[in-house]
């Protein structure tokens, strides 16, 4: 008796496994003021594993652009004040509302930025800031449309850039300014691959 011949090759090479998807590449370490929950209430900063907040130097970039602006207002008010009254103490009091709102603005700039700040989770990214009108976003990965980088003159002086999100409902749009620039470019590319993870295919 012949011995069952076992199937002949059918000499097709056997099907190769689909390569896993790349790894996001990791966040920059960033800096020990930086790391953990923003000035924040619990309920604005949910549980992640690792709060990131933004740099402190957009405190100074705030105190910069503000301290052009108001200096602009206050030189043209106090001059009309000053034109039409031909009185000092008229042009003082502009003046002194001026000095008024720009200290209190300055002190402000620094509780604005603490209380800035993001953290990646599973399946989305939360950001939450905001003094008096507190407010969280979470932004699923796979709603994201578009991720923006920018970063004015100002900013660059300072190394910072701002990372803008984009869904597709603005309810969920999302900004993070006062990224350093190594960070704001890794976090860009982390959230399109993330995106494309999830399925919305940035």
């Amino acid at each position: 008796m012949h011995e069952p011949h076992a199937d002949a090759p059918s000499g097709k090479p056997p099907p190769t496994p689909a390569a896993a998807a790349p790894a996001p590449p990791p966040l920059p370490p960033a800096a020990f003021d930086r790391v953990g929950p923003p000035a924040t209430p619990a309920v604005f900063a949910p549980p992640a594993d690792t709060w990131r907040r933004i740099s402190p130097k957009y405190a100074t970039v705030r105190r910069v652009s503000m301290s052009i602006t108001l200096g602009v207002l206050a030189a043209l008010t106090v001059g009309a004040a000053w034109f039409f009254s031909q009185l000092w103490w008229v042009a003082a009091i502009p003046l002194a509302v001026f000095l008024v709102w720009w200290l209190w603005l300055w002190v402000r700039a620094r509780r604005v930025v603490a209380a800035y700040g993001y953290a990646e989770r599973d399946a989305d990214l939360c950001v939450t800031k905001g003094l008096w009108f507190k407010e969280l976003i979470v932004v699923p990965f796979g709603r994201m449309q578009v991720v923006k980088v920018s970063s004015g003159p100002l900013m660059r002086v300072y190394g910072l850039a701002t990372v803008q999100l984009v869904t597709a409902s603005a309810q969920t749009d999302a900004t993070i300014p006062g990224l350093p620039l190594d960070e704001a470019r890794i976090l860009r590319d982390r959230l399109i691959e993330l995106s494309d993870a999830k399925g919305s295919g940035l």
